[in-house]
């Protein structure tokens, strides 16, 4: 049981970081596209 809740908190603070990391990356303008979000240049990296 102690074991579970151990790996369910590690899980949950990794999922957490990410989502962070991927917020903090948008409000600065950064994208995982090559076009910074503009694929009408680029033609499908969504």
């Amino acid at each position: 049981m102690m074991a579970t809740a151990i790996v369910g908190g590690v899980l949950l603070l990794v999922v957490g970081t990410v989502v962070y990391s991927m917020i903090r990356d948008r409000k600065k303008g950064k994208s995982a596209c090559s076009c910074g979000g503009d694929c009408s240049h680029c033609k499908g990296c969504h």
